[in-house]
């Protein structure tokens, strides 16, 4: 009795937290998440599990440079059938008193098993990156994923969605002649492929590739993605993570650039 009033107060606390979340990424103003590339697998025997990472950095330059870069995957399981996944990432520089980089997105889904290797979840996301132009998106809608490998070491998934997405960018390319704003609201189908290997016992890689477009327009306007994760496992709690990134869009809301690229290093905690 005792064992199961603790779990449903974690459950509680949990759900609370994940309201918060979503209330605080709805209210604050990349374009493309990989939420692939952080999937995990689910223990069944955790209620809850997850991974954080985070990373401080102070210099004392001609200026002073702060910088701190947080990431969250928090996995909550209902049943033996469902599961609420969250996904947080912010980022936030500043030198001297000039912000430079004010970044972060969240990602929430309800994951739902179909069969052993079939699933479908709704889900929504929430985006803001001001230090590059774009002041908010929200986007939300259905996806469905086919594992059709899934043995110790490999894992591949197959994922289709169809969502919808509004965008408000603010031009910064200085570029008078276009209008300082741009918005988009759109309907998208989102394809994806994800491979996951376990190299040994220590090092693990992920790689996902993405194409998004409007059913209408799927080529001439379409947006595309890679990832690819490399992970060393210092223990089964902690490991090292280095991550690339890159988004292609055949047509930007604002004129800035169609290639962007990120790489970031972390130290993951699991629980």
């Amino acid at each position: 009795m005792k064992s199961t009033t603790t779990r449903n107060l974690l459950r509680r606390r949990a759900f609370l937290f994940t309201l918060f979340l979503l209330f605080v990424a709805l209210s604050l103003q990349a374009q493309m998440l990989f939420s692939e590339n952080m999937t995990m697998k689910i223990d069944s025997s955790k209620p809850i599990q997850g991974t954080f990472s985070a990373m401080v950095n102070f210099k004392t330059e001609h200026e002073e440079l702060f910088e701190v870069k947080t990431f969250s995957n928090l996995n909550i399981l209902i049943g033996s059938k469902r599961v609420i996944n969250l996904m947080g990432r912010f980022e936030f520089t500043t030198y001297g008193s000039k912000v430079t980089v004010n970044e972060g997105d969240l990602h929430a889904e309800f994951r739902y098993q179909l069969q052993p290797s079939f699933e479908v979840y709704p889900y929504v996301e929430a985006q803001w990156a001001g230090t590059r132009g774009l002041i908010r998106k929200v986007s939300t809608g259905v996806q469905a994923r086919y594992r059709p490998i899934n043995t110790e070491h490999s894992l591949m998934f197959l994922t289709t969605a169809l969502f919808y997405e509004a965008e408000d960018w603010k031009n910064l390319s200085g570029d008078t002649l276009s209008p300082p704003y741009g918005y988009n609201r759109n309907i998208r189908l989102h394809l994806s492929t994800s491979y996951r290997h376990r190299l040994s016992d220590k090092w693990e890689i992920t790689a996902t590739a993405i194409h998004q477009a409007n059913p209408r327009y799927y080529f001439s306007r379409a947006r595309f993605g890679g990832a690819l994760d490399l992970k060393f496992h210092l223990s089964k709690v902690v490991g090292l993570r280095g991550t690339y990134r890159f988004i292609y869009d055949t047509s930007p809301v604002v004129p800035m650039r169609k290639m962007l690229i990120f790489t970031n290093a972390y130290l993951d905690i699991a629980f």
